[in-house]
């Protein structure tokens, strides 16, 4: 299997354990030192970058409490040297309001020896900040 190949199938493992919320199964993915971020946004408790396992799971943590996915479906994989960028759709449940948002996303992923070094969220911030905004 070519590189690229090997790096999209981690990448779908990678999504199919966050739907089955198979958090060992992700954190085998991961680099120690991964880099973990969605933008910043005043509304979205898990906004901002977190560093590690650790960070990971305090980002998981906060998830939980903060959000369901309803749909997270990748659409495209696309692939360079050291990385794959990932353009989907996701569906998600603000639980402290109960309002769902819909955006389309891409996630950026970054590759170190087979691992995962980082993954970047890009989505509309706006639209998940009104979902979690009380009015």
């Amino acid at each position: 299997m070519n590189e690229d190949l090997a790096k999209i199938e981690i990448v779908k493992h990678l999504y199919s354990a966050f739907m089955k919320k198979d958090i060992p199964a992700i954190l085998k993915l991961l680099s120690e030192d991964v880099e973990w971020g969605e933008p910043k946004n005043p509304f979205n408790p898990a906004g901002g970058t977190r560093n590690g396992h650790a960070g990971f799971m305090e980002w998981i943590n906060i998830g939980k409490d903060a959000e369901d996915i309803l749909i997270l479906e990748p659409r495209q994989f696309l692939t360079d040297e050291d990385s794959v960028a990932v353009t989907g759709y996701m569906k998600c449940r603000a639980k402290p309001t109960g309002k769902v948002y819909e955006s389309d996303f891409v996630h950026l992923i970054k590759f170190r020896e087979n691992k995962i070094c980082k993954f970047q969220e890009f989505f509309d911030t706006y639209i998940a900040g009104e979902a979690f905004r009380r009015t």
